[in-house]
């Protein structure tokens, strides 16, 4: 009853409650509903959240067997943390496996990862911007080949290395030679020979050592060389003397053993009795001692130590009376005239009569003055024979403008012997002291007598021995010969700088070994170069190991030889100094720390040898090969050889085993003759594109770079006649393309590719035309001039190494003055190979790498400008400057709006860029990538705009300026030899030739 009695009151009291509130007015009820409506939102909202929890209260309410099972209030373990996870981690799996055959399965994830995608700009895999899978070569590229041991008796093997300094010799030559030797054994301290004793014998230790050295007049000596095992004793001029008939005993060069040692002695009589058999081994001997004696004898000691007049023997008494007994050779008629340089040369060339000579002399009478041949060139190359009047030979100084004086050629001597003989451009030049009457006989005379009369050569090489200073015989005695195949050594790290090289055929690199073991490419050495002087001269262990490229040629220059040329002729001294500083100068200018990758090379490309290799059956390769043979005619003598050329050249069978040394004696000979020979490989892998791989110096891949990237069924074949070899791939483009793509995709299908071109090419290479018709068609083309600014002739260049670069530096808004650089260089019509920049140069070298056209780029330029200048553009971009004062946004979206999606690669021409790792402290060169990030990443000047991350690596780049606002050392480094560096400061432009 109370509790009737208590509702029955509320209910009273609530009626009299409204009564009251409807008393009130309406504008007291228009004040009071707001707070009403929120006391009864609030209330409402109480109640359902005390709704809800006792729901779940209740829900979860724990059964007492679950509280026995999990332990509650017991002493055993609770439910973990972990175990929970685990729990229900399971549970939701079989949730989702129990709905996985459900239609419209994964709505709602693919909801989530769209709007994830929208907030976070995640991208698919296949959207996602390709990079370049190989940076580095393969490790045979850098490394030493290890090959087993020769099985080869000793003294064979050495003997064979050591007569190997006169050429090849065929097996049956080889056998005859060695059934002549005989064993020397000497105890330390005897001689081997001396003073005195007749110099006819070649010398090989075979084990021991022997001291070679020069006893001077007042009795002292000096060392020359100590020869260790499998080195030889000889002399080039020795030899000569004694196949020539005019033998010398030993004047001034003895030997000892400095410990006991065997030695193998070969008398030099015994090739008189092998030449008699076999006499066209005769003359490629002789011949190969000339050009060992022009390009070592005679380059070592002129263009290095900067010798001339030291190398000729003074003239006699007998020579110069000579003069007045032809004083009145210039009365005589010609038929007089003619008869009497007949019975010269009979006499001279050793002829039984004048047969060979008849209709083939050259009488001359020439005004002072005059030159009758100059070095460096092929052209006039002759035999000649004074009749009256005198000759000056001289030779170029490095030094000097003007031409060193070596001797004065008297009537009745003969000159020009060396350059016919060799075949190489004359080292001498030979001009007219006074009025002059020469009698001559052409090269190619020559080679006509000597297929008839081999024994010929023999006279012609005594007119040039016999004119060498008793000084250039104690060189000779000091050279040493090395022959190396492919991948071996030359010396090692660390080991002791006792001698240097001179290159007389093939490749060399250079490679360092870091204390982390990683090897990095130093430089590459070709045909003449010197290598290991720094370390010589200044007794350091080698800073380098050097292994060759391919089969290489060396001569080898001790020590003791330079310290005997130093003692007696001081001059060297200031000679040498100047050497090392300008290779001190270069490493300098030259850094290789920080350049990136180890794909870091030579700035001097010079190439010798050049291998075309066909990608695809339909690629015109005979054209291409015309193309860049008339591009490379402006720079130097360059040879084309095919097959059809060589068979035509040496016979049907000239790829045959049997004719394996006449091919490599005649392609050797093209290239000493010319500066670059290309050879064009066939379209299969036939002994012919064999050769081609194992001589090159370099192979360019040729591809159709408009067609699906493929790999060519002869790449396979390089890896393994041609591993350590330099690798160029080349797209082949039609006119009319805006600009290449999928060089990213060329690239990765290969394991490693040291660089890459690409070639815009005219219609007239894509005519369907027969072999004869191309012949045809580009006897024509090679009559007129090569276009310098064409791709063939910036492939030319480089492959040469005299390519040009621009190098642009950062300067901000002063950087539109690249634009005008651009202009005055093509105005004056020097070509560009290769463009860099940094910063704003960075930019504007993009634009003309990509469109090559300085109207496009000056449209390009000024449309980013604009946009640049946009203040609302900015205002929109600010924020909290906590890593800079923009975000980046805006000017990521102009610069990628320039350049969109186009890869550094897809360039015309070869680009870097600089910028600043500044997660590394480093400085970073970009040649791979998506152009515009790094362009952008050059420009981000720290404290306005924030760094970009590299996509790579995740490594924070900024402005390269920083580090080097003219990276002009590093397109020397990596691409050219000139280099044209634009740096902006203040109101004017700094340039700079570095060469």
């Amino acid at each position: 009853m109370d509790i009737a009695n208590y509702f029955s009151w509320i209910n009273s009291y609530v009626k009299d409650k409204i009564i009251e509130w409807s008393s009130v007015t309406g504008w007291e009820y228009k004040d009071n509903w707001q707070t009403i409506f929120l006391v009864l939102l609030f209330s409402s909202s109480l109640i359902g959240i005390i709704f809800i929890f006792l729901i779940k209260k209740w829900k979860t309410k724990v059964l007492p067997e679950v509280k026995k099972l999990v332990g509650v209030g017991q002493s055993r373990p609770r439910f973990r943390k972990r175990d929970k996870v685990l729990f229900y981690g399971r549970k939701m799996l079989r949730k989702m496996r129990s709905i996985s055959g459900q239609v419209k399965q994964g709505k709602k994830r693919k909801l989530v990862l769209k709007f994830a995608n929208r907030i976070l700009r995640l991208k698919k895999d296949s959207e996602r911007p390709l990079t370049i899978n190989t940076l580095e070569p393969p490790a045979e590229y850098l490394q030493e080949e290890q090959k087993e041991d020769q099985r080869v008796p000793p003294d064979a093997f050495y003997m064979l290395q050591s007569i190997r300094v006169f050429g090849h010799f065929e097996k049956p030559i080889f056998l005859k030679l060695c059934k002549h030797t005989d064993i020397l054994n000497l105890p330390a301290g005897a001689y081997l020979f001396k003073v005195g004793d007749p110099d006819e014998n070649v010398y090989v230790v075979q084990n021991g050592k022997v001291s070679v050295f020069v006893t001077s007049a007042d009795g002292s000596t000096i060392s020359l060389k100590v020869v260790k095992t499998g080195d030889s004793v000889t002399s080039l001029l020795s030899f000569t003397d004694v196949l020539t008939g005019h033998p010398h005993p030993y004047k001034t060069v003895s030997a000892k053993a400095v410990e006991d040692s065997t030695v193998v002695r070969l008398p030099m009589a015994a090739f008189q009795e092998v030449f008699t058999e076999y006499p066209d081994s005769f003359i490629r001997i002789m011949q190969v001692i000339m050009v060992r004696l022009q390009r070592v004898t005679f380059t070592a000691l002129h263009q290095y130590l900067g010798l001339t007049s030291e190398l000729i023997k003074p003239p006699t008494d007998s020579t110069i009376k000579g003069v007045s007994m032809k004083k009145g050779i210039e009365n005589l008629d010609s038929e007089v005239l003619r008869k009497l340089a007949t019975e010269a040369f009979v006499r001279e060339l050793g002829l039984e009569d004048s047969s060979l000579l008849d209709g083939n002399i050259d009488i001359r009478t020439v005004p002072p003055n005059t030159h009758l041949m100059r070095d460096d060139a092929h052209k006039d190359i002759a035999l000649l024979y004074l009749l009256g009047g005198l000759l000056n030979v001289s030779q170029n100084s490095a030094e000097e403008e003007d031409e060193v004086h070596m001797f004065t050629a008297h009537p009745g001597e003969v000159v020009g012997g060396l350059a016919v003989l060799t075949g190489e451009p004359s080292f001498f030049s030979i001009r007219t002291k006074t009025a002059a009457c020469v009698a001559m006989i052409s090269k190619t005379t020559i080679y006509n007598i000597l297929r008839e009369k081999p024994e010929v050569v023999l006279h012609i090489a005594h007119t040039v021995v016999r004119r060498l200073s008793p000084f250039v015989r104690q060189v000779d005695f000091a050279l040493d010969w090395v022959f190396l195949e492919s991948g071996r050594a030359v010396y090692r790290q660390g080991d002791e700088s006792d001698c240097t090289y001179i290159v007389l055929s093939g490749r060399l690199r250079s490679v360092i070994t870091h204390s982390n073991g990683k090897k990095e490419l130093v430089g590459e050495y070709g045909k003449g170069d010197l290598v290991g002087i720094v370390e010589m001269v200044t007794q350091s262990p080698r800073s380098t190991t050097v292994i060759a490229v391919r089969d290489s040629e060396l001569a080898k220059l001790p020590e003791g030889l330079f310290n005997a040329i130093k003692l007696r002729f001081p001059t060297v001294v200031t000679r040498l100094i100047n050497l090392l500083g300008h290779r001190i100068i270069g490493s300098w200018q030259n850094p290789t720390s920080g350049l990136g990758k180890v794909d870091s090379r030579s700035a001097h490309n010079n190439f010798s040898t050049v291998a075309i290799v066909p990608v695809s059956d339909d690629l015109p390769l005979s054209a291409f090969t015309y193309e860049l043979y008339h591009s490379l005619t402006a720079i130097g003598l360059t040879k084309r050889l095919t097959s059809d050329i060589v068979r035509k050249e040496l016979g049907l069978s000239a790829m045959d085993a049997s004719q394996e040394y006449r091919l490599t004696s005649w392609l050797a000979q093209q290239e000493d003759a010319h500066r670059i020979c290309l050879y064009q490989c066939d379209h299969g892998v036939t002994p012919w594109t064999q050769r081609c791989l194992r001589q090159a110096d370099c192979v360019l891949i040729v591809a159709l770079g408009f067609k699906e990237p493929t790999i060519g069924k002869i790449e396979l074949e390089i890896e393994r006649l041609s591993i350590r070899t330099q690798k160029e791939l080349v797209l082949l483009h039609k006119e009319g393309v805006e600009r290449p793509n999928n060089t990213i995709e060329w690239l990765n299908m290969r394991q490693w590719i040291s660089s890459h071109h690409h070639i815009l090419c005219s219609k007239r290479m894509f005519s369907r035309r027969s072999q004869f018709r191309v012949n045809e068609l580009y006897a024509k083309v090679l009559m007129s001039d090569p276009n310098i600014h064409s791709d063939f002739a910036r492939l030319g260049r480089w492959l040469t190494g005299t390519s040009i670069g621009l190098v642009l530096g950062g300067g901000g808004a002063k950087g539109a003055s690249h634009v005008g650089i651009l202009k005055a260089l093509e105005e004056a019509g020097i070509p560009i190979d290769m463009v860099g920049g940094v910063s704003i140069g960075a930019f504007i070298g993009a634009l003309w790498c990509m469109h090559r056209d300085t109207a496009t780029v000056t449209q390009k330029a000024r449309e980013w400008s604009k946009k640049m200048n946009q203040w609302w553009t900015l205002l929109f971009d600010l924020t909290y400057p906590v890593t800079s004062m923009f975000t980046g946004r805006a000017f990521n979206r102009t610069i990628q709006g320039t350049f969109g999606e186009t890869r550094i690669e897809d360039l015309w021409v070869p680009y870097f860029t600089l910028s600043t790792d500044i997660t590394t402290s480093a400085m970073r060169v970009h040649r791979h990538g998506v152009l515009w990030r790094y362009v952008r990443a050059s420009m981000s000047l720290s404290g306005y705009m924030p760094p970009l991350c590299d996509p790579v690596d995740g490594h924070l780049l900024l402005d390269g300026g920083y580090v080097n606002n003219l990276p002009g050392t590093i397109t020397i480094v990596h691409y050219t030899i000139t280099a044209l560096p634009v740096l902006l400061y203040e109101s004017w432009l700094l340039y700079l030739d570095v060469s």
